[in-house]
């Protein structure tokens, strides 16, 4: 299955994951798929993806995807501008630094701007299932 994702810190960048193969291909610009179709975080030493299905929503990482769901135990570890997402269940552990964009303007609270903040914040609601079922 090929993935067109958004870039949830940064919304001019995309990418399209193909999570058969793990290939990833990264640019600026517009997301070309209509709808909502999923987000992703990249650094140095990690990708994480996070898209719709009709069972709902999965996680890439690691050539690996796995189901989220409420039952998960998920945490956002925080030491000053150092971070770790944590999901216990699948050994997943990302390090990654707090993005520069927090509270740059009116739209960037950490939930918008941050994909582990969110993630660990909204996966055991109701409207995070239903954003991210098709």
């Amino acid at each position: 299955m090929i993935l067109e994702l958004l870039n949830l810190e940064v919304p001019a960048e995309c990418c399209t994951l193909d999570t058969s193969t793990g290939k990833t291909t990264f640019y600026k610009g517009e997301i070309k798929v209509p709808g909502f179709t999923g987000f992703y975080f990249r650094n140095d030493t990690s990708f994480l993806g996070i898209y719709p299905t009709n069972e709902g929503p999965k996680i890439y990482f690691n050539n690996k995807q796995f189901d989220v769901n409420p039952g998960l135990d998920i945490s956002l570890v925080i030491n000053g501008r150092n971070r770790k997402f944590i999901i216990k269940d699948y050994n997943i552990e990302v390090d990654y630094l707090e993005s520069p964009y927090i509270g740059m303007d009116c739209w960037s609270d950490e939930i918008d701007v941050d994909l582990f903040f969110m993630i660990e914040q909204s996966y055991k609601s109701q409207s995070f299932y239903d954003k991210f079922t098709v």
